[in-house]
């Protein structure tokens, strides 16, 4: 086997052609290895040896190239040497590209590559030259813009999720707000309907006056210790306490109206649920004392498979118009946003019906 020094000048005994491309490889900067027609490293420029891990060239001389650089894959199995495409082109293919590939270091670890290789007429037959480059920068590099894709998709997360929590808040003002219109509020404006009819009965009728005047009081303590639940966030108490058909009917009491009920047994239901329905029916039997002019009133509860419904009639004037004020609209929008269907509908002279349906599981909100 030729051998020769690894100085950088051409050894002796070379045959011209084999000095020649020595005396190349030796001088490029690109990484390059020679193997001759039996597959054993002919040559290893200073740049390959760097690579490679290797002080001196003379350790890869005469040595098998698959065997001693390309032998076993990343993941530690065995890379037979007929499924390599490193040699192909002496093997009588043309040259091969491949970007993406490892060689083994002398230390036995791997070093990431991209090389070409091309049949080269040596000699004693075909050999190949191989040039690589090592990509342990640019795959860092890669990684590190990943990294960056990774730390701005965590910012964008970041600020995602504060948009969440800020519209989570304001989610909760505006519940905090409707609750306090559809429920404290209400009972408050049917507390001023009793006192203007205590007003109109205290020459007539005072003994009567001062009935409803004690029960307006009852009314009053009831909705002052319901506004100061509600701005707290806080369920009705008779809600958390005794249910929905026990609130319900106790709002049928209350109303200054006759009020009829037609309520299923509905048993347990999710606060959502049960809070919308009573807010519901609240926020309507307040409008119907207010503006119907009714004579009295039905409320009906009824609890399917999977929804429950309540719908609220009246036989006042039939003036139901979302247009005139943000009381029916602001149901609409409860009912909504729990996942429901809502409907008010009024007939000129026959009345007025709103009816709510809700889901009994309540949708998630989107994230």
């Amino acid at each position: 086997m030729t051998r020769g020094r690894d100085d950088g000048e051409t050894p002796t005994g070379l045959d011209p052609t084999e000095a020649l491309l020595r005396a190349i490889t030796t001088s490029v900067a690109d990484a390059l290895y020679v193997v001759d027609q039996d597959e054993r490293i002919l040559y290893t420029n200073p740049a390959g040896l760097s690579i490679l891990g290797y002080p001196d060239y003379k350790e890869l001389l005469g040595r098998v190239s698959h065997d001693t650089i390309h032998f076993k894959h990343a993941d530690g199995s065995p890379f037979p040497a007929e499924d390599c495409p490193l040699l192909e082109p002496k093997r009588g293919g043309g040259m091969v590209r491949v970007e993406d590939d490892h060689f083994i270091r002398r230390d036995g670890s791997f070093v990431p590559v991209a090389y070409s290789s091309a049949p080269v007429q040596l000699s004693g037959g075909i050999g190949a030259v191989v040039a690589f480059r090592e990509l342990t920068e640019r795959l860092r590099l890669e990684a590190s813009a990943r990294m960056s894709e990774v730390e701005r998709a965590r910012a964008e997360e970041l600020e995602a999720s504060r948009a969440r929590i800020a519209e989570a808040a304001d989610a909760a003002a505006q519940q905090i707000e409707r609750d306090l219109h559809d429920g404290a509020q209400q009972r408050l404006g049917a507390v001023l309907v009793r006192l203007e009819l205590v007003r109109n009965l205290l020459e007539s009728d005072p003994k009567e006056a001062a009935r409803l005047l004690q029960r307006t009081q009852v009314e009053l303590e009831d909705g002052l210790r319901e506004l100061r639940e509600l701005t707290r966030g806080i369920r009705p108490a008779i809600l958390r306490e005794r249910g929905l058909e026990a609130a319900i009917r106790a709002l049928a009491i209350r109303a200054p109206i006759e009020v009829v009920l037609h309520v299923d047994e509905v048993g347990q239901l999710p606060a959502p649920v049960e809070s919308t329905v009573y807010f519901v029916t609240a926020e309507a039997l307040s409008n119907v004392a207010r503006h119907s002019r009714a004579s009295h009133a039905t409320v009906a509860l009824k609890r399917g498979p999977h929804e429950i419904t309540v719908t609220i009639r009246d036989d006042g004037h039939g003036d139901v118009d979302e247009r005139r004020g943000s009381g029916i609209t602001g149901l609409r929008d409860r009912v909504e946003a729990a996942g429901g269907t809502f409907s008010a509908s009024s007939t000129p002279g026959e009345g007025s019906v709103v009816s709510a349906q809700l889901p009994l599981e309540m949708p998630l909100r989107p994230s």
